[in-house]
């Protein structure tokens, strides 16, 4: 049988046969994207219980819409501070609930966080996508664009072409490659002392790219994955903390500077100087 077939593909001209690899190929390579977006689209977490206990929170509103899920404490209004959120590569967007919770827990100032749902689970694909969400909420006085890992690094992006539509960036285990020093936002960095993901070198060498007066805060005893709430991330070191105290302790520096950013709203653009340090933070 294997011969009859030899035959017949010789007696095929070059162009036919061409077109029959093509044709074999096409579906192939067809099944290969398929399996690559499915594996991003399913993305890791939430942990469900975390996710849970801040929808049993009364003081907390969780609404879910089509750009994502709004988390509140409160009504928006031009004295308080809405923060746009992008989640991490291949990381349900709802997996940061509980951080954006702490975040609101930390301060009275700030009244609504937005986690983007990504297309995908992939910031990269939608870098634009916290303009919907300023429009859907114009009553936020000031705007805070951020991110984890490559929701940060996309959040950065986003922010260096559209600076003046907001007054903050904030990275969560992230790096910006775009230049913002000398865009007028205020900028936090928050780092985890057991992140075992990020490209510690890159990060610390691309804090040129930030404005002089940007706050870094290293906590110590968190990793990459206790930014949220998705479980164990490869390649990640141990964290000391567990993963609810270190949401807690990234929502509590978080939350504690964007309410001084929200106090500095009084004079536009004002920067706030760090007096002392935030919550968990190692000073540098």
């Amino acid at each position: 049988m294997r011969d009859v077939l030899g035959r017949i593909a010789r007696r095929l001209p070059e162009r036919r046969r061409l077109a029959i690899a093509g044709g074999a190929v096409v579906p192939l390579v067809a099944l290969v994207v398929a399996g690559g977006a499915a594996y991003f689209a399913v993305g890791q977490g939430p942990d469900a219980d975390a996710v849970a206990a801040v929808e049993a929170d009364p003081s907390v509103s969780v609404d879910r819409t089509a750009l994502g899920t709004a988390v509140r404490d409160g009504p928006v209004t031009d004295s308080t501070v809405g923060l746009v959120y992008y989640p991490g590569a291949r990381v349900s967007h709802e997996s940061y609930v509980p951080t954006a919770a702490d975040i609101l827990a930390a301060s009275d100032r700030v009244a609504l966080v937005v986690v983007v749902e990504m297309p995908l689970n992939l910031a990269v694909l939608a870098p634009d996508r916290a303009d919907r969400v300023r429009e859907r909420y114009p009553d936020a006085g000031v705007w805070a664009v951020g991110g984890h890992s490559l929701g940060g690094a996309m959040a950065c992006r986003h922010a260096a072409e559209n600076a003046a539509a907001y007054d903050a960036l904030v990275l969560h285990a992230a790096y910006c490659d775009r230049d913002v020093s000398e865009s007028g936002l205020d900028v936090l960095s928050v780092l985890g002392g057991a992140d075992g993901v990020i490209d510690a070198e890159r990060e610390r060498a691309s804090r040129s790219n930030l404005p002089a007066d940007a706050r870094i805060a290293e906590l110590d005893g968190v990793n990459h994955a206790g930014f949220g709430a998705y479980g164990k991330q490869r390649g990640d070191d141990p964290a000391s903390l567990s993963p609810a105290a270190s949401r807690e302790a990234v929502g509590n520096a978080t939350g504690t500077w964007l309410g001084e950013r929200a106090e500095a709203n009084r004079s536009p653009r004002q920067s706030v100087s760090p007096r002392s340090p935030l919550p968990g933070e190692r000073v540098f």
